[in-house]
């Protein structure tokens, strides 16, 4: 595989494909089920350029009528080329600090990515990635044929590389894209996401950035702290702050607009207030403002993306000068 450029992005896509040899299934009308968590943490040699899974994505294609389609060619490989299924931003970014984009062919190493679906319908995949540690990706899973105008039938799971295991007891935080207003939404909350996934809210699908944050006090080592969590129903968008008396000052002058929603949208931890500086083994998140009539922030972890972003004419907030840190993750 030939790279063609790199970026500093981090997410996982899983593709899969197939094409079945049953007649009484029509291939057009095959939909996949993620039975692997859509969401995961890596632990990965920061000096092994094409890590592996820890485990297998497992996934179930299943026809319109429910039933198991057997005998389907399943094709699960991370989403780093244009020529399989893959999900990138509007900026160019497949994630954060991922290495590039590849050119696949249908042979050789692709095998590995190749699977065939049992009697119930289910396969699994564990080919390498393509990005280290710390990265965020999306796995892209797609159901053959996976052209362009049948993207509405792939899947993705989200990844997060790190050099060692987090302390305390991490979540992944998700992101999504609502592409008729150009808003970005974060959430750490299973039932979010699953809400999400089965298409609950209107107009938002997943998109590339992910992120390690921590759902409670009790699943956070010591030194993180809440993050609240406003909701504004007039501009449709979230915001999110880690500096209390930033959330102090919303809900009490602000409050017509920006409701908030919970003190405890997940734990994180914060920079130095005057260097920007994250504590050893932790990276920045950057956030992110689209400075327009209708408010929105994208928090990102990845300074590539962050300077691609204020090009675009987008405000990097957060402390450290022109380094914008609001918050750290851990790499």
């Amino acid at each position: 595989m030939s790279m063609f450029r790199s970026r500093g992005v981090l997410a996982v896509a899983i593709l899969v494909t197939g094409a079945t040899a049953h007649a009484q299934f029509d291939p057009l009308a095959v939909r996949l089920e993620l039975l692997s968590p859509i969401r995961r943490i890596e632990v990965q040699d920061a000096g092994n350029s094409h890590p592996s899974p820890s485990t297998p994505f497992v996934v179930r294609a299943v026809s319109s009528l429910g039933t198991p389609v057997p005998n389907q060619k399943i094709l699960v490989v991370p989403g780093v080329g244009r020529d399989v299924p893959s999900l990138w931003d509007e900026f160019g970014f497949r994630g954060f600090n991922t290495s590039g984009e590849y050119l696949f062919w249908f042979g050789g190493a692709m095998l590995q990515y190749l699977a065939d679906t049992g009697a119930d319908g289910t396969a699994a995949v564990a080919g390498p990635y393509f990005d280290g540690p710390p990265a965020a990706y999306v796995v892209a899973a797609a159901p053959d044929p996976w052209m362009p105008l049948r993207r509405s039938t792939w899947r993705y799971f989200s990844v997060v590389a790190v050099s060692k295991r987090p302390p305390g007891t991490p979540s992944v935080v998700v992101e999504y894209l609502n592409p008729t207003n150009g808003h970005y939404f974060i959430t750490v909350m299973q039932t979010e996401i699953d809400a999400l996934e089965a298409g609950k809210f209107a107009g938002w699908q997943r998109s590339t950035g992910a992120f390690i944050a921590y759902e409670t006090a009790q699943d956070a080592p010591p030194g993180a702290v809440p993050v609240c969590r406003f909701f504004s129903s007039r501009f449709t968008s979230h915001f999110y702050t880690a500096n209390p008396d930033e959330c102090d000052s919303v809900a009490r002058n602000l409050s017509d607009v920006w409701m908030l929603e919970t003190r405890e949208a997940f734990y994180i931890h914060v920079p130095d207030k005057v260097t920007g500086q994250c504590p050893p083994g932790f990276q920045p998140i950057h956030r992110m403002f689209n400075n327009r009539a209708a408010p929105n922030h994208r928090y990102i972890a990845d300074a590539a993306l962050r300077d691609r972003m204020t090009g675009a004419g987008w405000i990097a907030e957060g402390y450290g000068g022109e380094k914008a840190v609001m918050m750290c993750t851990p790499a």
